[in-house]
Formats: structure tokens, C-alpha cells, sequence
């Protein structure tokens, strides 16, 4: 029991962080915006140690933690650090407050992290629709009632998904009896004739994570609040959560729903193929950078989607592989519009940043090298994600797939070049503010990154493969 009790330290301690965050915006009246910044960091920091230190504590039959799940929750925790302290640097030069955006920082990476660790379809899908609807506290921060539209557009959608995925859990337990995964698991094994209940409760559960990746023909949601929302929460939403749902995606369908796979794979390579092509398109039709980047990651989610199913050890590594890649780059191209700025604005329309090379020439040469390396060009490290997406589908003889995803990266390539011609051969119309120290140090730890993975691959090929391969 009291080994039971440890093991729920990391996520005390995010509980902890919440209640201290919420004490001092209530009772101490000098916070800064970097007050709760400083204060969130502490427990990320508290509660990520203490993740690596009980890496293979249970806790009953609810949450199983191994080294699966903590190599998912320490890239959350890593990438999420990231993301605060950039947006510290927004909320200081603004003055403005960053309570909400702090608290939910600590109050996701809770959900998220009970989620990834649960063998208790119950409590994933609670745990992840918490995340999500809670995330209304997010993309309203800093939005007048004339512009909260879209806020009341993903209150509805959040509260459908959610609705969506209890009631698959709902079905299971009434046919079952259980929401224990491995009770699933064997049940649906054994059975030769399995009921449309079994696929309805499949269906909700799952279909509820893809919405929330964004997946194309679920992903109507993503770039419009990304697009509208500050530039903090649209960092935060294009890079962290993807871990939380492609994690927990992959340990539901293995540990639980495996038997059903068969039947719901067509489906998955069609929402693979939707997502690669609306992805590719709907970034060459915008002019918001942001939502560029949020369709260009609807495509990468779809050759990751292609590249996972069927789940087995090499499809895993390489969707894995893939889209850490993609999270790698898309943090980098993140950081620095962080440093467009003029005249305290932060700019995200391409008209905005013409010419900034003639300016800003290091952070215009690191969104190429991120843009070239999301193409997946060598020696960059993308060349290594696609080029073990390409080893998954020729091992699996599916050429056609590969010629989609191939042909299709060539359309988004335009929008990425679109972006190129604007930052270097179009006239500057725009003086600049001066980058934050710290943009830069961000930026140059992305790029030592990228060439550690390069230069010696062996710790992502070979030390995470065995990572992975703990969640079977």
C-alpha cells in the first residue's frame, strides 16, 4: 500500500503545484507574470524527477508505469518546461498576467500523465477529456467577449468528445463488467463472435483520441484555435499534447482493444491518407504561419498514423521516430516566432515578416534549416524520421502509401517554400524589435539536439526501441 502511495508522488506533487498556484494568486498581491512561472517550473522539475525515479512503480490495477510510459511523460515534462519558459518571456515584455496558462500547464501535464500511466479505460478517458475540456481555460486567455466565438466552439466540441468516449466506456462496462484493460483484452480474444457493441465502445473510445490529435476528417477544430488563440497557447497545443494521445493510442489498442485492430485498420489508413492530403493542401492556402504549421502537422500525424498500423515493434519505432522528428522541428519553428516581433506585437501573417532576413539573418536561417528538415532532407534529422517511415512501409510491401506520402510531401514542401521566398526575396516592411536572449539559447539547444540525434542515432534507434517495446 505504501509503495502504492510513492508512486503517486509525481502526480501529488503536480496536484500540490496547482494548490500553491492558486494560494498565491489569491492571497499574495505583488505576483508578477514571472511569479507563477517560477513557481511552475519548481514542481515540473519536482515531479519529472521523481517520474524517473519510480519509472516501474503500479498502483494497483489502474496505472501501470514502466519504461514505456516514462519516456512519454519525461517528453512531456521536457518540452513543456520549453514551452513556460518561452512564454514567460511574452507575459513579462506584456505585463501581463499568466496564472491560467501556468495552472493549466500543471493541471494538463497531471491528466496527461494519469493518462498515459492508466490500464483503466474509465480513467483514460476521464483523465484525457479533463485535458481537453479544460483547455477552454487556455484559448480564452486574452480574448474580449466580441472575439470568444471560437472559445465557445471548442467549449461544444470538447464536451461532445468527451461525452463521446464515456459513453464508449460506458458500453464496455455494461456488456463487460470491467474497464480493466487486460480483462478486455482476453475477453475479446476469446470471443468469435464479437457484437456491435464491442466495436461501438472501440470506435468512441479511440475515435475520441483521434479528434483530439486532429486528425483529418476530425480535424476542423485544430487550426482555427491554434490560429486565434496568443502565441503561448498555440505553442503549447502544436507541441506538447501529441505525446499524451499518441501514447495513450497505442497502449489502449495494444493492452485492450487489440483483437479489434483488424477490423478498424482500413479506417485508420483512410484517416492516414485524409490527413497526409488536407494537410499538404491547407497549408499552401494560408497566410497565417501558424495555421500553415498547424495543417502541416495534420500531415505529419497522417504518415504517423500510416506508419503505426499495424501496431508491431518496427511500425512503432518508426511512427515513433517520426514523430518525435516532427515535434523537434515544429518546438524549433515555434521558438522562433518568438523572436518576430516589432513594436511589442508578435507577428504570425506572412506579409508581416517579409524581408526579416535582412534583419533577423540567424533566426531566418534556423526556420530553414527546421523547414528543410520537416521535409526530411539529409544530413537533417527529418531525412532520419522519414527515411524509417519509408523502411516501415517497403518492410510491409504498401508502395502505394509510400507514393502518397512522398507525392504529398511534395505539395506541402510549396507552402514551406512560399515561406522561404517571403523571408528572403521579399522587401522588409517591418523594423523589428530586439530577439530575447533567451529565444536564442532555446534555439541553439533545438540545433544541438538535432545534430547529437545525427551524429550518433544509436540512442534514438536503439535505446528507445527498447523503450517502446515495453508497452507490448
Amino acid at each position: 500500500m505504501l509503495t502504492d502511495y510513492i508512486a503517486l508522488l509525481p502526480e501529488f506533487v503536480l496536484a500540490l503545484g496547482m494548490l500553491t498556484l492558486v494560494l498565491v494568486n489569491a492571497f499574495r498581491h505583488s505576483n508578477t507574470p514571472k511569479t507563477f512561472y517560477t513557481l511552475s517550473r519548481i514542481f515540473i522539475f519536482i515531479s519529472a524527477a521523481l517520474t524517473a525515479l519510480f519509472y516501474n512503480q503500479n498502483i494497483g490495477e489502474y496505472l501501470h508505469n514502466n519504461a514505456y510510459t516514462t519516456l512519454f511523460k519525461m517528453l512531456l515534462y521536457f518540452f513543456t518546461f520549453i514551452i513556460c519558459y518561452l512564454s514567460a518571456k511574452r507575459f513579462v515584455s506584456k505585463g501581463l498576467p499568466s496564472f491560467s496558462f501556468y495552472t493549466m500547464m500543471l493541471f494538463n501535464l497531471l491528466s496527461y500523465s494519469v493518462a498515459i500511466s492508466s490500464w483503466n479505460v474509465l480513467l483514460l478517458c476521464l483523465s484525457l477529456s479533463a485535458a481537453f475540456v479544460g483547455n477552454i481555460f487556455l484559448v480564452k486567455i486574452e480574448k474580449p467577449e466580441e472575439e470568444r466565438r471560437h472559445v465557445l466552439y471548442y467549449i461544444l466540441l470538447s464536451t461532445v468528445v468527451a461525452l463521446i468516449m464515456l459513453s464508449g466506456a460506458a458500453m464496455l462496462y455494461y456488456h463487460l463488467k470491467t474497464f480493466d484493460y487486460r480483462v478486455i483484452e482476453e475477453f475479446l480474444s476469446v470471443r468469435s463472435n464479437l457484437i456491435w457493441q464491442h466495436h461501438f465502445a472501440f470506435t468512441c473510445v479511440v475515435g475520441g483520441i483521434l479528434l483530439m490529435m486532429g486528425v483529418a476528417p476530425l480535424h476542423f477544430w485544430f487550426s482555427n484555435v491554434v490560429g486565434k488563440s496568443i502565441l503561448p497557447v498555440a505553442a503549447y497545443l502544436s507541441v506538447v499534447p501529441v505525446f499524451a494521445y499518441f501514447s495513450c493510442l497505442v497502449n489502449v489498442c495494444v493492452n485492450a482493444f487489440y483483437p479489434l485492430l483488424g477490423w478498424f485498420n482500413t479506417v485508420f489508413i483512410v484517416f492516414g491518407i485524409l490527413s497526409i492530403f488536407i494537410g499538404a493542401i491547407g497549408a499552401n492556402s494560408e497566410n497565417n504561419l501558424r495555421k500553415i504549421f498547424a495543417f502541416s502537422g495534420l500531415y505529419y500525424i497522417g504518415v504517423t498514423l500510416l506508419a503505426l498500423f499495424p501496431i508491431n515493434d518496427n511500425s512503432l519505432m518508426s511512427a515513433f521516430t517520426y514523430l518525435l522528428v516532427y515535434v523537434v522541428a515544429i518546438c524549433g519553428i515555434y521558438t522562433i516566432f518568438y523572436g518576430y516581433r516589432s513594436k511589442g506585437k508578435y507577428l504570425y501573417n506572412l506579409d508581416d515578416i517579409k524581408g526579416v532576413a535582412t534583419q533577423r539573418p540567424f533566426l531566418s536561417a534556423a526556420i530553414l534549416v527546421f523547414m528543410i528538415s520537416l521535409i526530411g532532407t539529409p544530413p537533417l534529422l527529418g531525412f532520419l524520421g522519414k527515411l524509417s517511415v519509408i523502411n516501415s512501409l517497403v518492410i510491409g510491401h504498401r508502395y502505394a502509401l509510400l507514393a502518397v506520402v512522398l507525392f504529398s510531401m511534395l505539395i506541402l514542401a510549396y507552402a514551406y517554400l512560399k515561406i522561404i521566398t517571403v523571408v528572403y526575396f521579399e522587401p522588409r516592411n517591418n523594423a523589428f524589435d530586439i530577439v530575447d536572449r533567451g529565444v536564442y539559447w532555446c534555439m541553439v539547444i533545438n540545433i544541438i539536439i538535432m545534430l547529437i540525434a545525427i551524429i550518433n542515432p544509436k540512442y534514438l534507434m536503439h535505446d528507445v526501441e527498447l523503450m517502446l517495446v515495453a508497452v507490448f
